[in-house]
């Protein structure tokens, strides 16, 4: 585990409106609009969309994986992960490399995420919690300290945030860390530092991944510029309150999801992010008049496609929405996005829905690629 607190970014609503982004409850600043009138709007009083069918696009990137693509991909993975060689220097200095192992302890038993055997840490780095590396400067090899620390108190773990702990660390050795290039690789240090079995092996792997991630990009690639193209075409109004709902929307359930520990949003914002609450209303409502206008088109465009719901097809969507936020059960996936305005599984139908509509005017595009190599944009 990395012991350093890993500040999440903040994934407000510039994420796109057909993702699993939030939708909480609450009440919406929508001068006095009941949440039925403005959830109840014609969409096609709203919205004239272009002659789409057919429409032109074009798409930004060159999605081939070249050899020359694979070998510079893994010339910066070894700039992150590189190999390290035993030295004889006996006493730990800052800026050393150390190879340890160490136990943490809270109230005398170990917790989860504080063990590891062989781990390889730069002092001075940090990486871990505060007074961890400065506590094993002057430490000789094979000798071992109990270190004597406190979490943060905003550190991501509840359990652990604030509390006192007791780090037992053992120095097995100091390493020298020795960077290489895709040229210098050998089966042995392959297996030794990067966990397979040759150099074949990491680069076809590397490859099927690459090939795989410029997959997903294409496919998002052409998505949103059929959208935007969809969106300039056409002609479109939001309704009164709409905006103000959703922006309200997706703060109460910011607040259900990380303020659950008793924490206010002012308090969380500030620790977290270093914005007020109006600051974070701000970046919001901006971001989602986006979404808004996004939604609007897509649930026009569904509306004329006459999208309806495949069961199949949503129990594969919502599969996947559990694998990629780690829900255990629907009832779980349902009740993150259950809302004043709506129940959660019937939220999930609309994205389901619209993003069906979005395939199937990707579907009916003529998509032209053009410009930079899609790799230089991961």
């Amino acid at each position: 585990m990395r012991l350093k607190m890993q500040k999440r970014l903040l994934a407000a609503a510039a994420a796109c409106v057909l993702g699993l982004s939030a939708a909480g409850c609450g009440s919406a600043g929508n001068g006095g609009s009941s949440v039925n009138e403005i959830r109840s709007y014609d969409v096609e009083k709203y919205v004239t969309l272009c002659d789409y069918d057919g429409m032109e696009v074009e798409v930004s990137g060159d999605y081939d994986v070249s050899d020359e693509d694979v070998i510079e991909y893994i010339n910066g993975m070894l700039a992150y992960y590189p190999g390290y060689e035993d030295t004889d220097k006996q006493t730990v200095e800052n800026g050393d490399c150390v190879n340890i192992d160490y136990e943490g302890k809270k109230d005398g038993v170990a917790f989860d995420g504080g063990t590891a055997q062989g781990y390889v840490l730069e002092i001075g780095s940090g990486t871990f919690i505060e007074g961890f590396e400065e506590g094993l400067i002057g430490v000789s090899v094979g000798d071992t300290v109990d270190l004597n620390l406190t979490f943060p108190e905003n550190y991501q773990s509840k359990e652990l945030a604030g509390a006192d702990v007791v780090f037992t660390v053992t120095v097995n050795k100091i390493v020298k860390k020795v960077s290489s290039t895709y040229e210098d690789l050998t089966d042995e240090y392959v297996a030794a530092n990067l966990s397979y079995d040759s150099v074949d092996a990491l680069y076809n792997d590397t490859k099927s991944y690459m090939e795989s991630s410029n997959e997903q990009n294409r496919v998002a690639a052409e998505r949103d510029a059929a959208l935007s193209q969809l969106i300039a075409n056409s002609k479109i109004a939001v309704p009164d309150g709409l905006l103000d709902m959703k922006v309200d929307q997706y703060i109460q359930q910011f607040t259900a999801q990380n303020c659950s520990d008793g924490k206010t949003l002012a308090d969380y914002l500030s620790a977290n992010y270093n914005m007020t609450e109006e600051d974070f209303k701000t970046t919001i409502t901006k971001e989602m008049e986006s979404n808004v206008t996004d939604e609007l088109a897509l649930e026009a465009l569904a509306k004329a496609e006459g999208e309806t719901l495949d069961e199949a097809g949503f129990s594969e969507y919502i599969s996947a929405a559990m694998k990629s936020g780690s829900y255990k059960t629907e009832e779980e996936l349902y009740a993150a996005y259950d809302s004043d305005y709506e129940d959660g599984k019937t939220y999930l139908q609309q994205r389901y829905l619209l993003t069906n509509a979005l395939t199937t005017l990707v579907d009916q595009c003529k998509i032209t690629y053009t410009g930079a190599d899609a790799n230089e944009a991961e």
